[in-house]
């Protein structure tokens, strides 16, 4: 096709403050402008390009995405960052049509949704994974890598919007430190107290899965020290039963005392 070539004669810079003065959902207090790198300013120079060539020909921002992405999958960044400038407005239809397109690419497009801020880190990550639930502790712990103030509403909203999920989250966070997996459990855990009882068994699993950087007794009083924390978080949240907690206490071989200061404490 002739016509692609003229595409790449021009550019067009755009800046987030553009942008965010198009969408009533950024957030004014975040910074204003997020700036690409020369190689990617001058791909998403030549994608806004394209997007005016087929909107031209009657294709939908939907579609148009669609096609970058199957044909450029790479190019994730300065695909999305030309789409969510020319179309502040579609922002789901464009997230949904990039995972649509390259699912393994989901990581990327919600790190592109999140840097220009284009909605609330938890509309991102509902859109996302209704779109992708299988993706859904990547797209969980993208928003923790980037936006990490927002990881406990995230999680509600991936959890709810998709109860599985769950499971696949809980496990992706095994190796956090002990405070911010027992905020993770009470978070999954209010969020679909109904899924408590099929929790239990990945529950006990990450209790025993920190590797303790002492050895010997130092090394089995910390790990029957998480296991009593985090036991307490999973119980006090409604997740576990008693007869579940019994069994799990059991399994970590925990005291009858230990045992009476997870339910009484």
């Amino acid at each position: 096709m002739k016509v692609l070539p003229t595409l790449l004669a021009a550019s067009v810079f755009m800046t987030y403050a553009s942008y965010a003065a198009d969408s009533a959902v950024v957030e004014t207090t975040k910074p204003s402008v997020y700036v690409l790198d020369e190689e990617n300013q001058r791909l998403a120079d030549t994608y806004a390009r394209m997007l005016r060539y087929y909107e031209q020909r009657n294709f939908s921002s939907t579609r148009s995405v669609r096609v970058l992405m199957s044909n450029y999958p790479h190019h994730v960044e300065p695909i999305l960052y030309a789409a969510f400038d020319r179309y502040p407005r579609h922002y789901r239809h464009i997230i949904k049509a990039a995972i649509d397109a390259e699912p393994a690419f989901t990581r990327d497009v919600i790190s592109a949704a999140l840097n220009l801020r284009v909605a609330d880190p938890a509309e991102i990550v509902r859109i996302a994974v209704e779109t992708e639930p299988s993706y859904a502790e990547a797209i969980v712990g993208t928003v923790d890598e980037i936006d990490p103030a927002h990881l406990n509403e995230v999680i509600r909203v991936a959890v709810t919007t998709e109860p599985y999920t769950a499971d696949g989250i809980l496990r992706a966070n095994k190796e956090a430190e002990v405070g911010k997996l027992e905020s993770i459990i009470q978070a999954v855990l209010a969020a679909a107290p109904a899924v408590g009882g099929y929790l239990a068994d990945t529950i006990s699993d990450i209790i025993g899965s920190a590797e303790a950087e002492e050895s010997g007794e130092i090394k089995q009083d910390q790990e029957r020290q998480r296991a009593i924390t985090l036991l307490r978080s999973a119980y006090n949240a409604g997740g576990l039963t008693k007869e579940q907690l019994n069994a799990i206490a059991a399994r970590h071989e925990l005291t009858s005392q230990e045992l009476d200061s997870i339910v009484n404490q």
